[in-house]
């Protein structure tokens, strides 16, 4: 499939939050990060979800295109969140370790959805190659 993309479809999205849950609940996450969050805008709402900055090199892309950190070498030092200008990479207070989404990987590798697509009660969020995301914003969900 080449280079992945997460699209969403902003004008759809009606703010239920399952995403976060079910994202929250596949990366066994507690109370403070969140890779991925609904964020009111009046009157609409906006899902964000990235970065790249790290002095140890724990964050890498793979053949899919999707930025990952590797939790044995992150050294809990939050360059990465500075850095990042979606408030994407969030902090573990229990590993002590950066995350992020990382578009349910492990789900990846079995053929499945990530964990928020799966959840989506409106399909606001699609999973694709980044041709069809962005040919999905100009001229709808295919």
């Amino acid at each position: 499939m080449g280079k992945l993309s997460l699209m969403i479809m902003q004008k759809d999205c009606m703010g239920c939050n399952s995403c976060e849950v079910a994202c929250k609940q596949e990366h066994r996450l507690g109370v403070g990060p969140r890779l991925i969050r609904i964020i009111e805008e009046t009157p609409r709402f906006r899902p964000v979800y990235c970065g790249d900055a790290c002095p140890v090199k724990a964050i890498s892309r793979n053949e899919q295109g999707i930025v990952l950190i590797d939790g044995d070498l992150c050294i809990g030092c939050r360059a990465c969140m500075d850095a990042c200008p979606f408030e994407a990479m969030q902090f573990d207070d229990n590993q002590e370790i950066a995350v992020k989404c990382d578009l349910c990987t492990e789900r990846l590798a079995e053929g499945k959805e990530p964990a928020c697509v799966s959840v989506c009660p409106t399909r606001c969020m699609q999973l694709g190659g980044r041709k069809k995301s962005i040919a999905a914003v100009f001229e709808g969900p295919s």
